[in-house]
């Protein structure tokens, strides 16, 4: 009986590690898998036996298959949705993968800024993208064309298309009768003015959209125009899993890690780390985001302070600020955070709004030592559109109410919005 059990024991024993080497032979491949995603990012037009105008049109197919058939509508029934993404490994994941994705949203005439983007982040993109009824077609069009470029945008980037519902049925654009030898050179810069729309551009509705298009357990949310330093994500990731973050109930689980926000000159060349951005800012090329149009909507990042502590070998959080209006931070912060208030659109409050609840809902601000954010260009009270006042006045008031929602809302919060 004896030998019998001591028998049993070793089979158990040894099919015990027969499961752990099974685990563990999954996860090299995981993460080979991983690294050869890596190698990938930069990677143009992938290497295949299709010519480029058959899978630029085949590509373009599917999107729009997508789009008619599995779209939905937004709360007030005046938008659809369609998450127009191919499918990924992502899509296999049931729960919140352990990453950070960038959540991000443009008009379909930005879209070129996607590529040097993508190129910087390293990892998952979520972009909600904006067309007009008219520009729907035109829009897919160019994903398409992304998709079939660069292999990135197969594999890491999500697309959610948001547009007026269709007043009657919309007859698609006609597709042109040959694709460029050089497809990639489509992606090209143009100035477009901002909420050249008939409709008032819902960018808070496209930033939910974006956020939960995305899976991963962390969000960035920022403009299309801004660019992350270079290891943002990377050093981002290696901090959460020292400290633990990817756990249940962490005290970090109501923390919205602060990303200092800054703009640069046209010319000037995004920085990869903190070191080039001093240097930069010391010759005038870069400065405080916003600086001239509403220094104090930033100012609580204190700037001054965050450029002279030296740069830390490691990313971490280097002070707590405890959050008063009219301060509208970018942050990293959990994907279950509260989401945007889709009732703000245009210019004016749409950020604040959501920064505001967060406040209230009881979240720490902990500003990050190394990591920024950069914007492409200066901000000046020149570059917005004409009716940018007009839509600030009516966010104001819209934003009132808004502060006066959120006692009931948060009954038991002592923190308000001021």
């Amino acid at each position: 009986m004896m030998i019998a059990g001591s028998c049993t024991k070793l089979i158990l024993l040894l099919t015990a590690v027969v499961a752990i080497l099974q685990i563990i032979h999954l996860v090299l491949l995981n993460h080979l898998d991983s690294i050869k995603l890596q190698n990938k990012i930069l990677v143009g037009v992938k290497e295949s036996s299709v010519s480029p105008e058959i899978e630029v049109r085949s590509l373009y197919s599917q999107l729009e298959a997508t789009l008619k058939n599995k779209h939905i509508l937004d709360s007030t029934g005046v938008f659809r949705i369609a998450n127009v993404e191919r499918i990924t490994k992502r899509a296999f994941f049931s729960i919140p993968t352990p990453d950070v994705t960038l959540v991000t949203q443009c008009s379909f005439d930005h879209i070129f800024k996607l590529v040097p983007l993508s190129k910087r982040w390293q990892g998952a993109i979520s972009v909600a993208v904006y067309a007009e009824e008219k520009d729907v077609y035109e829009a897919l069009w160019k994903i398409a064309h992304l998709q079939s470029c660069f292999q990135v945008f197969k594999e890491n980037v999500t697309f959610s298309i948001v547009s007026p519902v269709p007043a009657k049925s919309t007859t698609p654009s006609s597709l042109p009768t040959s694709v460029e030898d050089n497809i990639c050179s489509f992606f090209r810069e143009e100035h477009v003015q901002n909420y050249a729309f008939t409709q008032r551009y819902p960018n808070n509705l496209l930033r939910n959209v974006a956020r939960r298009a995305s899976s991963t357990e962390f969000v960035i949310v920022i403009d299309i125009d801004m660019m992350p330093s270079e290891s943002l994500r990377q050093d981002f990731l290696l901090f959460a899993t020292q400290k633990g973050l990817f756990k249940k109930n962490h005290i970090y689980d109501k923390t919205a890690f602060v990303v200092p926000a800054f703009e640069a000159k046209d010319n000037i060349e995004p920085p990869l780390h903190k070191a080039q951005l001093i240097s930069l800012v010391e010759t005038g090329e870069i400065r405080p985001f916003y600086s001239q149009i509403c220094s104090k909507c930033q100012a609580l990042t204190n700037y001054e302070v965050w450029l002279n502590e030296p740069i830390g070998a490691e990313l971490a959080p280097l002070y707590d600020v405890i959050w008063k209006d009219p301060w509208e931070p970018f942050y990293i912060a959990r994907n279950n955070a509260p989401l945007y208030d889709e009732r703000f659109k245009q210019y004016g409050f749409n950020r604040i709004s959501q920064v505001c609840e967060l406040h209230v809902a009881g979240y720490t601000f902990s500003v990050l030592n190394n990591a920024f954010l950069i914007h492409r260009g200066f901000k000046t009270s020149d570059s917005f559109h004409e009716d940018k006042d007009k839509d600030q006045n009516n966010n104001r008031h819209l934003f009132r109410q808004f502060k006066a929602e959120l006692k009931f809302k948060y009954i038991d919060s002592s923190r308000r919005c001021y």
